[in-house]
């Protein structure tokens, strides 16, 4: 059994961290495969089985001394409570650091307890930005609460490649933000060789209220972001992915870098200024399943270039007055950086009137999409279509093609 670790103040944490370099814990005969953390309103069961036990301010400290003791990775797991961001002391702004680890590479899962937690029910684990952590921070760069070192091991051989030495996934757990008026990020994969999220949230403290009591969010800072991709997952067996993810309240729900291969399942993003953004230079593909852009200012914004394949994606835009005023103003509808640079399909449902959107894309971006709107008849023309979107007309038995500007038929002959 590993040591028992009764963490009662922050300064005793401080003291822990301190008193071990990271050589010397790597050296320990045994890592443990669980690190148990219990929050300060933990329950006394939960506590008791607890290796390490936050004393609710300054928790990050606890938490990043619980991650270097899995130096041959596991799992930290977290009992159902309320842990406190305070500070980012750590490589990158980071709160809750995954180190170097002597170059040696490592899967860590960051586990929570319980799955159900909403508005009503606040249950499992939840990690909060305290307000004196969003006030300490400046305006500029970016705080992490998860985020790993940038420091990379070359590959072995003739290998070209670099890898990072953490690989990180999260399940069960709720990250709150005090407010999204700093530039901090909830789950920063920049770091990690790959990253699979399951029932996450990221969102600020008042989100269920705006949401469920139909209040306007206040406008979020550049840089509050819920959820940012490892930068790619060509590792072979790696593992890249998010399901059932939801983020709200953040100027961007979920960014993307350049992340080979990420798909997203059943996630949400909802009253961000953008749901989906994406940047980076050159992509593979990305896939987004059942997926929903809910009440955010702004439809996605596409940056660098790639192939997206999104199914079933449903866009909501119920009442402006409950959407945040974004910092960038513009358009609603999504829009490629450089119109043509990226690729593939997409089908959507629209629901709502909130900013008269009627079409995904602005004018000139998604040129080289196939997008459908399943609000749309087959068999009738629509009001509003989308670049090559088709319908077949019963009375000439021909199928005419929305070429930009009208309907045409296959011998590009203007409809009637």
């Amino acid at each position: 059994m590993m040591k028992t670790y009764k963490l009662i103040a922050i300064a005793a944490a401080a003291i822990a961290v301190a008193g071990h370099s990271q050589a010397e814990i790597a050296d320990r005969p045994g890592s443990p495969a669980t690190a148990r953390v219990a929050a300060a309103n933990s329950s006394s069961a939960d506590k008791s089985a607890a290796d390490f036990v936050c004393t609710g301010t300054n928790d990050e400290a606890v938490l990043t001394r619980a991650i270097e003791t899995l130096t041959r990775g596991g799992t930290l797991k977290l009992a159902d409570g309320d842990y406190y961001i305070d500070a980012f002391p750590y490589e990158g702004n980071t709160a809750v650091f995954f180190g170097y680890n002597n170059g040696v590479a490592r899967t860590i899962n960051v586990v929570g307890g319980t799955e159900n937690k909403s508005y009503n029910t606040r249950l499992g684990v939840g990690i909060h930005v305290t307000e004196a952590a969003m006030t300490a921070m400046g305006t500029n760069g970016a705080y992490r609460v998860f985020c790993g070192t940038k420091k990379k091991p070359k590959a072995p051989g003739a290998f070209f490649t670099y890898t990072f030495v953490n690989n990180v996934n999260f399940r069960d757990i709720y990250i709150l933000f005090h407010d999204a008026s700093k530039p901090v990020r909830g789950i920063d994969g920049s770091c990690f060789g790959n990253m699979h999220l399951d029932m996450v949230g990221v969102y600020t403290e008042r989100y269920f209220k705006d949401r469920f009591l139909h209040e306007k969010p206040a406008s979020p800072a550049r840089g509050s972001v819920g959820v940012v991709s490892c930068r790619s997952s060509n590792d072979e067996a790696s593992r890249i992915g998010y399901d059932f993810v939801n983020v709200g309240g953040l100027y961007t729900g979920f960014l993307f870098q350049g992340a080979d291969h990420l798909v997203l399942k059943a996630c949400v993003a909802a009253r961000c200024c953008y749901g989906y953004r994406t940047i980076g230079k050159a992509w593979k593909t990305m896939t987004w399943i059942n997926c929903c852009d809910e009440g955010n200012t702004h439809l996605p914004l596409f940056g660098g270039s790639g192939h997206l394949t999104a199914i079933d994606f449903n866009l909501e835009r119920f009442n402006a007055a409950y959407i945040p005023e974004s910092p960038d103003g513009g358009g609603t509808a999504a829009r490629e950086v450089k119109p043509g640079s990226w690729r593939g399909y997409i089908s959507y449902t629209m629901q709502g009137n909130a900013f008269n959107l009627k079409r995904f894309w602005a004018e000139g971006s998604g040129i080289e999409f196939r997008t459908v709107n399943l609000n749309h008849s087959m068999t009738s023309r629509p009001e509003h279509p989308e670049y090559l979107e088709t319908y077949f007309d019963k009375k000439t038995n021909k199928t005419f093609t929305w070429n930009g500007k009208m309907w045409v038929d296959a011998m590009g002959t203007p409809a009637d």
